[in-house]
């Protein structure tokens, strides 16, 4: 099984330092993650606030990342792709795939952070067209030499798009579902990879959607079977099953408050309704010592067909040595034993 760190950074600035303090956490914990042989490091955008808004630019971030690693990939999950302009995107995503040695993982999704929308002037109900049209402008960008394109949204005649990617046609695409079983659908038709939040549906309603991935990947003529399905968790793995709980559960209170200080509509969570186990059960975390975290996983895995999942093993108010020491844990104890599973198909 594929595993990855993932980061959704929520800066709290009175117990991180600066932000290049941050910034340089991050590269620390990426560094040990890839001597730990974890194959992966994602970073997701988002913008306008400490919960998410440090790394607006992620393609800026991978490429400094690419020059403090050597063997493991490196990914966005996601690009807003609504926000963004994808020739824009194609250059520098372009770039980073080069500087990093052909090691990028790109990741597309039409974002759902009303606020964000908003300050950008885009219409969140177009979102997911906008979605369609830039991810096809991203692929040809990368493939063709000269491009010209029409489309609801974009217009370019007889342009040269530089760098091209050093994978060729270009790096794997993934894309981000959690709401519209249209964009499953949409993913396995087009070939790419999907990535999933487990919490974000009833097992069974995420299961059937997965399927429906699969299923129209196969209908165009692609093998399911090679189709990468990815699940990010919040992970705390300590020694101690009860450390773990009672830390992960206050790490989980300070992300969930600040999620809810950005979108007021989702506020609640944090009050009496959450519990670790609750969250435990949900697929938003998985904390316990290595052996429990082994068996959710596993549990997750069966029960959605996973081929992949990726770790934020550094939220809340976490400290680096804490950090450090989960990233550890998990890649010496918890990785090698999901190793040993196969997803379903």
């Amino acid at each position: 099984m594929r595993t990855g760190v993932h980061y959704f950074p929520a800066y709290l600035p009175d117990t991180q330092g600066s932000v290049a303090a941050f910034y340089q956490n991050m590269f620390e914990q990426i560094a040990l993650a890839e001597s730990l042989g974890f194959d992966d490091a994602w970073v997701t955008e988002h913008h306008f606030d400490e919960f998410g808004g440090t790394v607006s630019d992620p393609a800026t971030f991978l490429a400094a990342l690419a020059a403090r690693t050597s063997r493991i990939r490196i990914g966005v999950a996601i690009v807003v792709m609504p926000l963004q302009n994808p020739v824009q995107v194609a250059e520098s995503y372009g770039m980073v795939d080069v500087l990093s040695n052909g090691r990028l993982e790109f990741g597309v999704g039409r974002g759902s952070t009303a606020a964000e929308f908003q300050s950008f002037g885009v219409d969140l109900g177009i979102a997911p067209a906008m979605l369609k049209e830039g991810t096809e402008l991203v692929q040809r960008a990368w493939t063709d030499d000269v491009i010209s394109f029409q489309g609801q949204f974009y217009n370019y005649q007889a342009i040269r798009v530089l760098p091209k990617p050093v994978q060729r046609p270009h790096p794997p695409m993934w894309v981000g579902a959690s709401r519209s079983d249209d964009t499953f659908r949409w993913a396995g038709a087009k070939g790419f990879g999907l990535m999933v939040l487990p919490n974000s549906y009833p097992p069974a309603t995420l299961r059937q959607n997965i399927d429906g991935f699969r299923a129209a990947a196969a209908a165009a003529g692609h093998d399911p079977a090679t189709r990468q399905v990815l699940a990010k968790f919040h992970v705390y793995v300590h020694p101690d099953r009860a450390t773990a709980k009672r830390e992960g559960e206050v790490f989980m209170l300070q992300t969930l408050a600040m999620n809810d200080a950005r979108n007021p509509a989702r506020a609640g969570r944090g009050g009496g309704d959450y519990t670790i186990e609750t969250e435990h059960e949900k697929g938003t975390i998985i904390a316990g010592d290595p052996a429990e975290c082994i068996d959710r996983l596993h549990y997750w895995t069966e029960t959605l067909g996973l081929t992949a999942m990726s770790g934020t093993f550094y939220f809340g108010a976490m400290a680096q040595p804490q950090a450090l020491a989960n990233i550890r844990l998990f890649g010496e104890q918890v990785a090698p034993a999901l190793s040993k599973v196969g997803a379903v198909g």
